[in-house]
């Protein structure tokens, strides 16, 4: 069977919807499938398909003549279309529908309400005037998680909604290199105020915890200007730090090293970090607006929502923990990562997803 995936961006920025698609597309082929990825952003050592625009909206003619030339040389059974807002996502439906294949759509949380606050009626005129009747001729729309779900299923009540949660790959021989034992707090993702990255300065303010640190990772860019300036305003400015973009084993190290990873995103679908600390052994706090199962609670994981109060308890509990005590932790949400949210366990889902697809007329 012969995929291809279209995703507006496929660069280290682009954060876990890279790491969903890299898995998906390798686990795949590793099955017997063939399957490629276009896009207009790679990395070097990328091997996919590019049509390069720094257009508004991505536009380029050239996504209509990259579309046809690979499926004249791929004849492929399945278009999987990531993302839902810019041009390219539109043109490979309209292609797969002109050309009569089968299509799936995965939204990424795109559509998620809190998401529609920011540029609302633009949003809306652009999905309900230009996509919803493009979008809804997918075979399957893609779900990550319940309450995903339930919101696609309003905005495309006629569909069929299919649910597969974000999955991770298991992760051996990381090497710890923390000689100095420093005990911190970290964050990792994108500095967006989406992220609530606010709560966790404010949360980290109150703690009583004078040995610990805040430690910041994400490419910067100029809403870093407003964290300095709460940071500064709150007197944590010799405990904060900020390291910029970080990747490969720089990353994993320290995720690995860090007494607690926290996510307290304010929209989310799962968040491919938490799973990456998961796998990790690394405690994750993070909020019921990522969408996880709620046993995360009961398997090594705090889920609060996204404020300062309930985060400043959770960081509280997480802090007191001993050694002994984070390590414990740590391998149960190990367990239930892999037990939940892991390609090992899960792969066959997709598999039965793309076998079912069928063009809609």
């Amino acid at each position: 069977m012969k995929i291809l995936h279209v995703v507006e961006d496929y660069s280290i920025e682009s954060g876990g919807l890279r790491t969903v698609i890299k898995n998906l597309n390798y686990y795949l082929n590793k099955a017997g499938f063939v399957s490629h990825i276009l896009s207009s952003k790679q990395e070097s050592l990328d091997n996919i398909f590019i049509v390069e625009t720094n257009k508004p909206w991505l536009y380029s003619s050239e996504w209509l003549d990259k579309l046809t030339a690979i499926h004249k040389e791929f004849n492929f059974d399945v278009i999987h279309i990531h993302g839902v807002w810019t041009y390219p996502q539109y043109k490979a439906a309209k292609f797969s529908i002109k050309n009569k294949i089968p299509f799936i759509l995965s939204c990424h949380g795109m559509y998620e309400p809190w998401l529609w606050k920011k540029g609302t009626l633009k949003k809306k005129l652009y999905f309900n005037n230009v996509v919803k009747n493009v979008f809804k001729k997918a075979s399957f729309i893609h779900a990550i998680t319940p309450g995903e779900r339930s919101n696609l299923i309003d905005l495309f009540n006629n569909n069929k909604i299919v649910e597969i949660p974000n999955l991770i790959s298991n992760v051996k021989n990381v090497k710890t290199t923390n000689q100095n034992k420093e005990k911190y707090i970290f964050y990792l993702g994108r500095l967006d105020s989406k992220k609530g990255i606010d709560i966790l300065i404010n949360a980290f303010a109150e703690i009583k915890h004078d040995d610990v640190k805040l430690i910041i990772a994400g490419k910067i860019n100029n809403y870093k200007e407003s964290l300095d300036i709460l940071i500064s305003s709150l007197g944590i400015s010799s405990k904060v730090k900020f390291l910029g973009l970080i990747t490969g084993d720089k990353k994993q190290n320290l995720i690995k090293n860090a007494h607690v990873l926290v996510a307290p995103s304010h929209s989310e679908v799962i968040g491919m970090v938490n799973l990456e600390a998961g796998i990790l052994k690394t405690p994750v706090i993070t909020t019921y607006q990522t969408g996880l199962n709620l046993d995360w609670n009961n398997n090594g994981g705090k889920l609060i929502n996204p404020n300062t109060k309930e985060l400043i308890k959770a960081l509280d509990e997480v802090l007191n923990w001993n050694s002994e005590e984070r390590k414990l932790n740590g391998e149960k949400l190990y367990n239930f990562v892999v037990n939940n949210y892991s390609w090992s366990t899960k792969l066959e889902d997709w598999i039965t997803l793309y076998k079912s697809c069928k063009f809609e007329k």
